[in-house]
């Protein structure tokens, strides 16, 4: 079911009092979403990312009131059981496990390396690189806080440890984009 305006303007407050600053968070926490789902090679992120937003937005009835820490993260916990109930439902129609799409649609060649090389990481280290950069600004200290106390780790070993996997997309990315320049060369000189 659609997003009603009414279940939209409660999901919205629970994102915030500041009107403005809870809809910046909800397109942050979209986008956030396309980017997960992209990462899994789901061709339909976006379908997908509302169908999570909906889920959210009928769960807050129940979870809104008591629930204790950054949206966000309930949010990427039920993208992360619709990716398992998707798979699951792709293994069962096809009886193989599932395949990634080899490119997006629409997009430029240093997203499709990236959202490429985030499926070569592991899915906690995926994750971890993801929550990392969802904010900006004073929110993104306040995250990293909150995901430090919840590795049981200190914001500099966090710190050191998205480095580390930045590192490694960084490396993957350079890697494909020069792969592709160089097919991209060889059929041109193939046409001439």
């Amino acid at each position: 079911m659609p997003l009603t305006s009414e279940k939209l303007d409660v999901l919205l407050h629970w994102l915030g009092s500041d009107p403005n600053a809870a809809g910046t968070e909800y397109l942050t926490i979209q986008k956030g979403l396309i980017a997960m789902f992209a990462a899994e090679g789901f061709s339909d992120a976006e379908d997908l990312a509302d169908e999570t937003i909906n889920r959210v937005a009928d769960r807050l009835p129940e979870i809104g009131p008591t629930y204790y820490g950054k949206p966000v993260r309930y949010f990427r916990g039920v993208a992360r059981k619709i990716i398992f109930e998707a798979k699951r439902r792709k293994e069962i129609a096809t009886d193989s496990p599932p395949e990634r799409p080899t490119k997006p649609v629409d997009v430029g060649d240093e997203y499709n390396c990236l959202i490429r090389c985030l499926t070569f990481l592991s899915s906690k280290d995926r994750d971890l690189i993801l929550d990392y950069h969802v904010y900006e600004g004073h929110d993104k200290v306040l995250n990293h806080l909150a995901m430090a106390e919840e590795n049981k780790t200190s914001v500099n070993n966090l710190r050191v440890k998205t480095y580390r996997i930045r590192e490694r997309l960084e490396k993957c990315v350079r890697e494909c984009l020069e792969r592709l320049n160089k097919r991209n060369e060889n059929r041109s000189k193939a046409h001439l």
